[in-house]
């Protein structure tokens, strides 16, 4: 027997007794009773390449598991294969219907959110665990169906028996699960629903917030090459990169490793960091030529699409802000104040708005709006600007931007920009009308956050920057008629379940194993109803989220009922 052999045997040993402690023996013994067989999978994997599943099926759960650990057992023999990561299904519960129905529920189903496995015969035969199912594009999301001729390749490809039609009725089965990692650690697995397949999370606290954030971040600094610029994204199914580039999310990203720097330490992230600054710089244009002395207007440049954004200038700010203060200099001021004197150029006082985009070269008008998002990162770097410049002309130009949100209810598109822009503007002109907008802009969307079915990460991070709003005004006892409506017990209960929630999109292992290079996607984090999209400001909206989170966790966690 040689040591690959051995290592999965001990492995798959421990995730047995994992499977069948406490009340799981009697779960998978249900299920055999109910179907007169129960079927047990095992996948392996070596992180360089997606997890082989092996599957098979007996009377009892115990011979289902003797026979699926016989046959994974072959083939890491025979191929002297590495069991670097072991996770181990047997099924628990399911449920007969017709397979009409279940084409009919896929149109009703956002993009891999089908959540459940699907036998298609009684023997389970040819039976396939949600993470197979999705983790191999087995189910169509673009079209909402099963191809025939999909589901048959990759039953040869497995070198399984094919069907020559779909069954009128199918078996949906959800699974005990649990993984073994590369130390041998044991994790039990959520075995339904949306956190289907991730590893039981007990309680939320700040340890884990630093885990993720550490690993994104380091995730986020390896993408950048040595130009600067960085790898923008791919889909990992199939590990088929992202086509195009965006400047604008090129500086966002910037910005969560200069937070993730804060609270890590990490030199590299730092140094990558600046790295990614100098080609954003190298990317910015004058609308005047540049003379020393003056204060001239900088554009940030989209080169890939032709355009000035107003809110590529404004997170160019929000970055270059953040990062003079982590350093302790003033080396980009000038840059900034131009950069902002760019979005003066696009600010109406007369009502508050920005003209939003530019064509580039010739400057002329394209779009008056965009995005949303492009109000909220303008007001928050503008006061970012006052903050540092104390410059009255931003703090004004974001004061009448801020005033235009409350006419126009800003609060109805929950964005997490307009948390931003309220928590910083606030910090100059704590004034009731923008405290109270701020807890409305939490409060009227609360639920709808909470019930979100999507990881969502951009609502973290407007609960968690509403929070430090939120909390300045209880410590510095600001003048707030809305607090008395505000309902401070399900905000932070829904700020911990957004937290955990999130975590199904993070890349551990027992999920990214099913990816075509899961190693490439470890520790990362992933946009499940978008082919499981790996984006550098996906990654920065999570990390950014996790951010504020661990900073304020001692007080969030002070008020905690759990």
């Amino acid at each position: 027997m040689n040591t690959n052999t051995e290592v999965f045997n001990k492995k798959a040993e421990l995730l047995w007794e994992k499977l069948t402690e406490n009340v799981g023996k009697e779960q998978i013994d249900g299920f055999a009773s109910l179907y007169g067989r129960s079927a047990a999978f095992i996948s392996v994997s070596d992180t360089e390449e997606r997890a082989y599943v092996f599957r098979a099926s007996a009377q009892t759960p115990e011979a289902a598991w003797e026979k699926v650990t016989a046959e994974a057992s072959e083939f890491i023999s025979s191929e002297n294969f590495n069991p670097v990561w072991v996770k181990a299904d047997i099924t628990l519960k399911g449920e007969r219907k017709a397979f009409s129905k279940v084409i009919e529920e896929l149109s009703n189903i956002l993009g891999e959110f089908f959540r459940r496995g699907i036998a298609f015969d009684d023997d389970f035969e040819t039976a396939f665990i949600e993470a197979e199912l999705n983790g191999n594009y087995l189910i169509n999301y673009k079209e909402k169906t099963i191809e025939l001729t999909t589901l048959n390749n990759y039953l040869a490809g497995c070198e399984l028996k094919t069907l020559t039609q779909f069954p009128d009725e199918v078996i949906l089965f959800d699974c005990k699960s649990a993984f073994c990692d590369e130390k041998s650690n044991i994790f039990e697995l959520y075995s339904e629903g949306n956190n289907c397949g991730r590893r039981v999370t007990e309680r939320f606290d700040k340890e884990l917030a630093l885990r993720v954030i550490s690993t994104s971040a380091d995730y986020l600094a390896m993408q950048i090459g040595l130009d600067g610029k960085f790898d923008y994204g791919v889909y990992p199914i199939f590990h088929k990169e992202i086509a195009g580039y965006n400047i604008l999310r090129h500086a966002t990203s910037i910005w969560s490793l200069l937070c993730a720097y804060r609270i890590t330490g990490e030199k590299f992230i730092l140094q990558q960091a600046e790295s990614a600054i100098n080609y954003m710089i190298s990317n910015a244009s004058y609308k005047y030529p540049n003379k020393d002395g003056r204060e001239n207007v900088l554009y940030l440049i989209d080169k890939t699409r032709g355009e000035v954004k107003i809110g590529g200038n404004a997170v160019a700010i929000i970055m270059l802000t953040e990062y003079m203060n982590i350093v302790g200099n003033t080396k980009y001021e000038k840059l900034a104040v131009e950069l902002g004197n760019g979005i003066l150029e696009l600010f109406d006082e007369r009502d508050g708005s920005f003209f939003h985009v530019l064509k580039y070269p010739s400057l002329a008008p394209r779009d008056k709006f965009r995005t949303v998002y492009y109000d909220g990162e303008t007001v928050f770097a503008l006061s970012r600007l006052f903050g540092l410049t104390k410059k009255r002309r931003f703090l004004e130009a974001a004061q009448a931007a801020a005033n235009r949100f409350i006419k126009k209810d800003y609060t109805r598109y929950a964005d997490h920009w307009v948390a931003y822009a309220l928590n910083e503007l606030t910090k100059y002109l704590p004034e009731e009308k923008y405290l109270n907008f701020a807890l409305r802009n939490v409060q009227v969307n609360l639920e709808r956050i909470y019930n979100q079915p999507t990881t969502y990460h951009t609502f973290l991070e407007l609960l968690c920057v509403s929070f430090e709003l939120y909390t300045r005004i209880k410590e510095q006892k600001l003048k707030c008629g809305y607090l008395k409506e505000f309902d401070e017990k399900f905000f932070i209960k829904t700020i911990f379940r957004r937290a955990e929630y999130m975590l199904n999109g993070y890349g551990y292992p027992e999920y990214v194993m099913y990816f075509q290079n899961p190693d490439s996607a470890l520790g990362s984090f992933f946009v499940r109803h978008d082919d499981f999209r790996m984006r550098i400001d996906d990654i920065q909206h999570f990390c950014g989220a996790y951010y504020s989170l661990y900073r304020n966790y001692e007080k969030l966690d002070a008020l905690r009922e759990d």
